[in-house]
């Protein structure tokens, strides 16, 4: 029987020499943002686990769901969105991948 090669074909990651961003510092008395979307649920389970250990090192959280992003509903979840970028200190938006 003869042999075959399967090929991959997704490109490598590109170079990330970025790091992890800047230092949040203390979380204590900060409001700390959380932003959401329906497009993965279980990202709820994963919210509300990081909402209780933010709330443990003793800041506020602020938990967003955005909404659509087309029509007379994509105005209101960028005015939302306005709203709650000014309403936190940091905000958690995604898990980058």
């Amino acid at each position: 029987m003869g042999r075959i090669k399967v090929l991959d074909p997704t490109a490598p990651p590109p170079e990330d020499d970025l790091g992890p961003g800047p230092d949040a510092g203390e979380l204590a008395g900060k409001v700390v943002g959380i932003r959401y979307d329906r497009a993965w649920r279980s990202f709820e389970w994963v919210t509300d686990e990081w909402a209780k250990s933010l709330r443990d090192a003793g800041a506020e959280v602020r938990v967003w769901c955005a909404g659509n992003r087309i029509g007379e509903d994509g105005e209101r979840t960028r005015r939302e969105l306005e709203e709650f970028a000014d309403s936190v200190d940091l905000a958690v938006v995604g898990l980058g991948n």
